[in-house]
């Protein structure tokens, strides 16, 4: 039976009905995916000041700022890890011991927490620019530096590049030294294409900030995942679901802010210390071998019990550990300080 399939007795279907199907399919896809996103973002709340203290602002670059301010003395920076719903509500079991002896500004980064997040293009230099005028405009000279993970990272950078605003430096599981720290995936860049497209991207992010996929992501940074509770989740998804909050992360999961700190670390000549938590998971506690081989003049801190958030999961312990290398460095500090000149 010529031009008729002899089985179904209809006709073959041509290449423009299978594209017209793939279309179809295609546009029921981009429907529900933009279905989905709208539920997803329905009736997310503004966030509050999650860390305490004082809640203030400064500009960057026409983009608003929001730190906390805690406390008296010595000034002390707390930069929050780079991820999925992070913000300076990472530093809320810590910030009040260390603000007994230090005034402590808690910073949400931008792109993350309080801060505005921008559409525009996240990269380690400008993270590195970000932090440098940050602490300019504090105002207090060179401040003592505690951050984790990836942020911990550009610190070291900025440190080596431009040690101006830099006293001492407590890195807190962070990441850079591994032997593939410079290098970007084709997986990572298939990744940031799909960020990048406005219905699959928003599908694929609202995806991965769900309450169910949000939960598992923390199970893998904490030791004892019965400290991830409903509360735990409800904040990290609230955080994670601000307008704009996907673009920062895209560039992270797209291999963006990756950075190789090898050869920085070791032209780093503030005062350091290195605590990892014993149980991590996501950057491993193997990975410090390359920190102690490449800096082995520094402090070093193994926290127990601990994953990759032990400032969190392990707060009293950490923070021990992280005044005492701040008492050692204001010690060592006044000792190499001159007396000052007076007049008879």
């Amino acid at each position: 039976m010529s031009g008729v399939n002899a089985k179904h007795g209809a006709r073959p279907e041509t290449n423009a009905m299978r594209w017209r199907k793939a279309a179809a399919a295609g546009g029921a896809a981009l429907g529900a995916a933009a279905l989905y996103n709208v539920t997803a973002s329905h009736r997310i709340a503004a966030l509050g000041n999650l860390p305490g203290g004082e809640r203030l602002e400064l500009d960057w670059r026409g983009n608003t700022i929001v730190y906390t301010r805690h406390g008296a003395g010595t000034p002390v920076l707390l930069v929050h890890g780079i991820h999925v719903g992070a913000s300076s509500h990472e530093w809320r079991h810590s910030v009040d011991a260390l603000a007994e002896r230090h005034t402590v500004y808690a910073l949400d980064l931008l792109g993350f927490g309080c801060s505005a997040r921008p559409n525009l293009r996240y990269t380690p230099a400008m993270y590195q620019a970000f932090l440098a005028d940050v602490m300019a405009k504090l105002g207090h000279g060179p401040l003592a530096v505690v951050a984790s993970a990836h942020s911990a990272a550009l610190m070291v950078a900025l440190a080596a590049r431009d040690p101006r605003h830099i006293a001492a430096l407590a890195l807190i599981c962070p990441s850079g030294a591994g032997p593939k720290s410079d290098r970007t995936s084709t997986g990572q860049s298939a990744t940031q294409l799909l960020f990048d497209a406005p219905i699959v991207g928003a599908a694929l992010y609202n995806a991965m900030t769900s309450p169910s996929s949000m939960r598992e992501a923390l199970e893998e940074l904490y030791a004892n995942d019965r400290l991830v509770t409903d509360e735990l989740v409800e904040d990290y998804v609230q955080n994670a679901r601000q307008p704009g909050a996907k673009y920062a992360v895209g560039a992270l999961m797209g291999g963006r802010l990756t950075v190789d700190i090898r050869n920085a670390l070791r032209r780093v000549r503030h005062p350091l210390l290195i605590l990892w938590g014993n149980q991590a998971r996501v950057n491993s506690v193997q990975n410090a071998h390359a920190f102690r081989v490449l800096k082995p003049d520094a402090d070093w801190t193994l926290v127990s019990d601990a994953g990759d958030l032990p400032h969190d999961e392990q707060p009293q312990r950490t923070t021990e550990a992280i005044l005492r290398f701040l008492d050692r460095v204001r010690k060592n500090s006044s000792r190499s300080t001159p007396p000052p000149v007076t007049s008879s």
